[in-house]
C-alpha cells in the first residue's frame, strides 16, 4: 500500500495532468470537503467526490486560465499530510492573474482521501475574480 504522502502526491499529479478520473479514483466516497471561508467556491463541507467535480473542479475549469496547484512541500505524521505550495491562474472573466500561498491538509485512510481543509489568501483570489476585498484600517485609503 502506497503511502499517505504518495497518495496526495498522486491527487495533485494527476490534477495538474487535468485527469478528473484520475482525481476521483483516489477520493474516499465518503470524503469530506471543505474549501476556505471566502474561496470563490466556499459553500460549507462537501461530502463525496461528484461534489467536488460539480462545486470545484467544474467550476475552476470555466472560471480560470491556466489555473495551478503546486505543492513545494509535505509534512507528514500518520495519516494526516500538510501539503505547502502556491496557486496561480489568470480570470478569464476579468483577465487578472494571481498567487497567493497555500496549506491544504489531508486525511488518509488506506489508500484513499478522506478529508480535505484548503487554508489561502482567499482577497488575492477574490480580487482577480474580479470581487474587491475590505483594506484592512491601518491601510485605508485617506
Amino acid at each position: 500500500m502506497a503511502s499517505p504522502v504518495d497518495i496526495v502526491r498522486c491527487f495533485y499529479a494527476a490534477l495538474g495532468r487535468g485527469d478528473v478520473p484520475a482525481v476521483v479514483s483516489l477520493l474516499d466516497p465518503q470524503v469530506e470537503w471543505t474549501e476556505a471561508e471566502r474561496f470563490p467556491y466556499y459553500n460549507g463541507t462537501w461530502h463525496g467526490p461528484q461534489a467536488v467535480v460539480d462545486n470545484l473542479l467544474v467550476p475552476v475549469a470555466g472560471d480560470w486560465d491556466g489555473f495551478s496547484v503546486e505543492p513545494h512541500e509535505f509534512i507528514t505524521q500518520g495519516d494526516r499530510v500538510v501539503s505547502l505550495g502556491t496557486y496561480s491562474g489568470r480570470s478569464k472573466n476579468t483577465g487578472r492573474p494571481f498567487t497567493a500561498a497555500f496549506a491544504h491538509v489531508w486525511t488518509v485512510r488506506g489508500d484513499k482521501l478522506a478529508r480535505f481543509n484548503m487554508h489561502t489568501d482567499t482577497a488575492k483570489v477574490l480580487e482577480a475574480f474580479g470581487i474587491e476585498t475590505a483594506r484592512p484600517a491601518d491601510q485605508a485609503v485617506a
